[in-house]
């Protein structure tokens, strides 16, 4: 629900919006990085920062996190503009966004989060650091004379602080890199309003931003440990969380939320993803056990199963569950994935054809690379490749996408096409030279004129880009 279903124009409350009474910083940020060196920079960083962090590529995961961000987005300043939103695989609670309209969220903030409207208030308060340049005003007076270290600074704090940007480029003063990736009091204020009031305009809760980063504040003081690395780069104070508090009373309550995609999203991340999944079943179990019979925790307690290999188990769980929900994409997806673990390929892959033909029927293409996917390890390759191009002409920019492609080329002899795909799979995870290589290695084995011009500009335009982040 979008705040055109509540408010009339995205002004008509800013009358009573204490974001509107934020004195101005003032900056000459914007000066300082333009638009396009911003997308030069947030570009560049994702991509590097693939090699530290595992980004995930789930793409029902995927889409959640993009559908509701783009939520926030299109009440934000900055709509019509085009943003990222990711998820990396990791316990240590943290998020950050980077120039270009780039948001990375850690899965602990998805399990953590105990509604929609906190995990919304998180991407919120990122979305927030972007719009007002905070990013872009921190790093202006910057003494790093190369933009590539700040990047690689950025790419070692977001996957562990101060210490592991420390270890990233052997700086020795930690509190002149602590000062560096840590946003001011002030910053932290305007994306806390700010956050707030695109919150109320996208139709989440406006209090669950105070309320989410209390309860963190309150654990992080308990633990004292990495876990929260999220609260050394966003500072956080109960004076900061009071002042939340007083600015969530300016907007009118929020309606109901429907909780149903996000916590089986939420389901997903935490039993699909654990690190220790004998830990997470029976912590599913005892929510079972306590009466807590809802679809989420039921699926929850099926994929844990599963993700400890007890694929007899989970199939029992997965049937059950399907017998009352038939049609649930989310289900089948992992009931097939199940399936396939336990040896029952056929299975498997039944389940899937049928959820892809249903699915694509209706113009939805969520189930496309799951398939394309069983395809290949199964090598059904020939299959898997018109699958895989069409789910390619969607979106260009995740890795997996060509990486899978690459694999299927491979296996059918086409040696080209595989060197191709590897290329823009190495390209999209900032390995610029090893991409060249593989698209050089693309190019001698090119039989048309055609080809050779189409690799030999590939080629060119990765060098120029090169090139130009070596001048930022």
């Amino acid at each position: 629900m979008l705040a055109s279903c509540l408010f009339s124009t995205p002004l008509a409350f800013s009358q009573n919006d204490h974001y509107d009474q934020l004195p101005d910083l003032g900056s000459q940020a914007n000066s300082y990085l333009s638009d396009e060196k911003a997308k030069l920079l947030g570009k560049s960083f994702i991509r590097q920062s693939r090699y530290r962090m595992p980004y995930i590529s789930d793409p029902e995961l995927v889409s959640y996190i993009n559908n509701l961000g783009n939520r926030l987005l299109d009440v934000s300043t900055d709509s019509g503009k085009e943003y990222q939103f990711y998820l990396i695989d990791s316990d240590v609670i943290n998020a950050f966004a980077v120039p270009g309209g780039h948001i990375a969220m850690h899965t602990a903030i998805l399990t953590k989060a105990e509604s929609e409207s906190e995990l919304a208030s998180v991407v919120a308060h990122e979305i927030s650091h972007i719009t007002q340049s905070h990013i872009a005003r921190r790093i202006e007076n910057s003494k790093y004379d190369s933009w590539i270290a700040l990047g690689a600074l950025l790419a070692a704090a977001a996957a562990g602080g101060a210490d592991a940007a420390q270890a990233a480029l052997g700086v020795s003063q930690a509190s002149i890199i602590d000062r560096k990736l840590s946003y001011s009091r002030d910053f932290e204020a305007e994306a806390d309003s700010l956050g707030i009031r695109l919150l109320s305009r996208a139709g989440f809760d406006p209090e669950a931003m105070p309320v989410f980063f209390k309860r963190l504040l309150n654990e992080n003081r308990l633990r004292e440990s990495r876990a929260l690395e999220f609260l050394r780069s966003h500072p956080l104070t109960i004076s900061r969380i009071t002042e939340s508090s007083e600015r969530v009373r300016a907007y009118p309550k929020a309606p109901a939320q429907d909780q149903s995609e996000f916590l089986m999203m939420q389901a997903k991340a935490a039993a699909g993803y654990s690190k220790k999944p004998a830990l997470t079943r029976d912590q599913y179990k005892r929510r079972l056990d306590e009466g807590n019979n809802t679809l989420p925790v039921h699926y929850g307690y099926a994929l844990s199963l599963s993700n400890n290999g007890e694929f007899n188990r989970a199939r029992s769980e997965f049937e059950k569950i399907l017998e009352s929900h038939p049609d649930n994409t989310t289900i089948l997806l992992s009931h097939a994935d199940n399936e396939l673990e336990a040896g029952e390929i056929e299975t498997g892959l039944s389940i899937l054809q049928r959820l892809y033909q249903h699915e694509t029927a209706k113009g939805n293409h969520i189930v496309d690379i799951y398939y394309a996917n069983a395809l290949v390890l199964t090598n059904r390759n020939q299959q898997a490749v018109p699958i895989i191009r069409n789910a390619l002409a969607k979106n260009q920019s995740e890795p997996y996408f060509h990486f899978l492609l690459a694999r299927a080329y491979a296996a059918q002899g086409d040696q080209k096409g595989s060197y191709t795909e590897r290329g823009e799979y190495h390209y999209l995870r900032g390995n610029y030279e090893f991409a060249i290589q593989q698209f050089k290695r693309a190019f001698t084995l090119t039989k048309t004129e055609y080809e050779r011009e189409r690799l030999g500009a590939r080629i060119v335009a990765i060098e120029e880009e090169m090139a130009e982040i070596r001048k930022l």
